[in-house]
């Protein structure tokens, strides 16, 4: 007992300053997460709010929302409304039925508290994996800030959706990348098993993630190409995605085949081939009426229709993917007018300007620099991919693309810090 306890003292003094960091860290971003929130109570284009009386609505007032509450429900068998699993996976939705089962508090008030806490912890989780890649406590510090004073990000905790969750698993998933290969033996062994459970959470909490868990396995099978006749390989890779497992069955149960989602369908449908039939056919129906017209088109028809709509299609998605993204307002607070989502969509569009400045060089670092760049290649690809995703829809606020903030912090705080990452690879 007295060696173990010596050897956590040794590890807390080793590690004091970053402690401290985090520590201050910690409490900066709660100050300003209440000093932030609370006014919010009040403001009447907002679905913020402390109030008893709000917080049903502000958690509840989206379909997707409800969707996850009745599934969450229906888990634990407290509702008999359908499940749609076979649109919303099943990560943030058991979370959500486990709190509104267990919960000896008013369980909208406990989710708010639990997404309060994501938020709390995708803050630390992004101070170190910044820290790990650049080894300067105070950028990493700076650099952090970023995340936790966006008020967007701080609205979505009040929101009965993903989001929260998905950002947490995010840092998570650089923190883990950017940890040293050659920190242990055990560690090294089984490193790439680890970032596949992550991804595979990250799927079964938003499935568009299915594209970087595709390259992420394909990344690991090429790298391990010597193991593929070692049994305990395959059974490592089957444990960690033991996550898609879960939602592939559970949707087999219910659809009678296995599906990660079909969100994409009515996505593509509703959101993308409406707005493209309506630019293209230059008609002045509103999109209600247009969606009754596209409803029948099967798959394979609304593809060929946006083909041969090139200019169109490429109209629409350059719009949902920067004006109704990358300098969108946040999806929580209503008007645009508010002067809060004045201040987000001002300072969404000064990421978005990063963004474009950092392109060059990130191109530089990890295409033509001789430094093997593994980790971040890995967070920046990510990020890339989840950022064009999110061009297939509109009307979502900044909220499909809010959430890889600490992906593209530690990307850019990296490459702006250049160094060997030698330890992270």
């Amino acid at each position: 007992m007295k060696e173990k306890l010596a050897q956590l003292w040794g590890n807390i003094k080793e590690n004091r300053h970053l402690l401290a960091a985090l520590s201050l860290t910690l409490v900066a971003a709660t100050v300003y997460y209440f000093a932030w929130a609370i006014p919010q109570t009040y403001a009447d284009s907002t679905h913020i709010g402390f109030e008893a009386e709000r917080m049903d609505n502000n958690m509840w007032w989206a379909s997707d929302a409800r969707d996850y509450r009745d599934t969450g429900d229906n888990f634990f068998g407290n509702t008999e409304e359908e499940t749609v699993l076979y649109r919303r996976p099943w990560f943030y939705p058991f979370i959500v039925g486990a709190l509104r089962q267990f919960t000896p508090f008013d369980p909208d008030y406990s989710l708010w508290a639990v997404q309060f806490l994501m938020w709390l912890a995708t803050a630390g989780f992004t101070l170190g994996a910044v820290f790990r890649a650049t080894k300067k406590m105070g950028w990493a510090i700076l650099a952090t800030g970023i995340f936790w004073t966006h008020p967007s990000i701080i609205a979505l905790t009040f929101h009965g959706m993903t989001e929260a969750l998905n950002t947490l698993l995010l840092a998570i998933f650089a923190f883990v990348v950017l940890k040293a290969r050659d920190a242990n033996e055990k560690w090294a062994e089984n490193k790439d098993y680890w970032l596949l459970f992550l991804m595979s959470l990250l799927l079964v909490t938003k499935p568009t993630y299915q594209v970087q868990l595709a390259l992420l396995l394909l990344y690991v099978l090429s790298k391990s190409f010597k193991k593929w006749r070692v049994l305990r390989f395959w059974g490592k890779i089957a444990l960690a995605l033991i996550p898609l497992w879960i939602q592939l069955f559970l949707s087999w149960q219910i659809l009678g085949y296995p599906i990660i989602s079909d969100v994409a369908g009515p996505t593509l449908k509703y959101w993308t081939t409406t707005r493209v039939y309506a630019l293209a056919e230059d008609t002045t129906a509103d999109l209600p009426e247009i969606a009754t017209v596209v409803e029948n088109w099967t798959r394979e028809e609304e593809i060929a229709y946006l083909l041969n709509n090139k200019k169109a299609t490429f109209t629409v998605y350059f719009r949902n993917l920067v004006d109704e993204g990358f300098l969108a307002d946040s999806y929580v607070i209503i008007s645009k007018d508010n002067t809060m989502n004045i201040a987000i969509m001002s300072l969404n569009q000064w990421h978005f300007y990063l963004h474009l400045l950092m392109l060059p060089l990130m191109g530089y670092l990890l295409l033509l620099n001789k430094e093997k760049w593994e980790a971040i290649w890995i967070i920046y690809l990510t990020f890339l991919i989840q950022t064009l995703a999110s061009g297939v829809s509109s009307d979502q606020g900044d909220r499909l693309i809010i959430t890889a903030m600490p992906l593209w912090i530690v990307a850019y705080a990296t490459a702006i810090n250049y160094q060997k990452l030698d330890e992270a690879n």
